[in-house]
Formats: structure tokens, C-alpha cells, sequence
């Protein structure tokens, strides 16, 4: 079996993460660019722009579609796969250290680390794209919630 070898990254890498399919590899790195290969030849696909500091961590919806990435700029972002979209920005007060995301690709737990005098948090976020779904989902959680 021959290595590929992919060369795009300035900086030293932080994470790396395949898609459910195995087709896509998913770098994070120091030089603020998280990028998508192509596995079976080592191609770079696309490089998601807008981090202004080093990305620590990344996840990929269930179909390839979005990529959620965490940042020592105290934001994480989402992303378009297919396009390098950047879809929405999550803004802390303390860089975001891990990300994931839950199975149906609506939430999203993000953690933070501590920084100054903050402590480190863990933060769930709903990055639902119907907004029925929100309506439903906001429903449901009242109704739980009073029980």
C-alpha cells in the first residue's frame, strides 16, 4: 500500500477526524484553516476560513453535510462541507476546546476552557435548520420541564 501524503497545513496539526463514510479526512491546525482531503488520493477539497487562532477540535454531521469546528478564538463555527460556508459562529468569553455532535445533528455540546477568571463550561447548543423542529423541540422541553 503506498502512502498519500497531504501537504496544505503551515502550522502543527491539533485533530484529525473522518467522516461516517471514511471518504473525507478532516484536519484541524495551529494556522487558523481546518481543512477537508479526499482519501483516496489525498486531495484537498475545501479550506474553511474565518478562525483567527489556532483550531483545536472538529466533528461532521452524520451525512457529510456540516462541519462544526472549536478555536483558541473563542468561537466555534459551522460550517458548510461541500461549499466552506461559514453558516453561523458560536462567540465565548474563552477558547473552545472540543466540540461534538449529537446523534440527528441538532445539538451540539461545545466545551470551553478556563480562561482569566472564568471556569471551564460545557455549553449545548441547538443548530436545528427547520424551525418547526425548534417549535417542537421547545414544546417538548416545557412539557417536561413541568412535569
Amino acid at each position: 500500500m503506498r502512502p498519500i501524503l497531504m501537504k496544505g497545513h503551515e502550522r502543527p496539526l491539533t485533530f484529525l477526524k473522518y467522516n461516517r463514510d471514511g471518504d473525507l479526512l478532516f484536519s484541524c491546525a495551529k494556522d487558523h484553516t481546518p481543512t477537508v482531503w479526499f482519501t483516496d488520493n489525498g486531495e484537498r477539497l475545501v479550506t474553511y476560513r474565518g478562525h483567527n487562532g489556532a483550531v483545536w477540535c472538529c466533528d461532521v454531521s452524520r451525512d457529510s453535510s456540516r462541519l462544526i469546528t472549536g478555536s483558541a478564538d473563542q468561537t466555534a463555527k459551522l460550517w458548510s462541507v461541500e461549499t466552506g460556508a461559514q453558516l453561523y459562529s458560536f462567540n465565548f468569553d474563552s477558547p473552545a476546546r472540543a466540540v461534538d455532535l449529537a446523534v440527528g445533528d441538532k445539538l451540539v455540546v461545545i466545551t470551553t476552557d478556563p480562561f482569566m477568571e472564568l471556569t471551564s463550561a460545557i455549553h449545548v447548543k441547538r443548530i436545528a435548520t427547520d424551525p418547526s423542529e425548534c417549535k417542537f423541540l421547545l414544546l417538548f422541553l416545557f412539557f417536561v420541564w413541568i412535569i
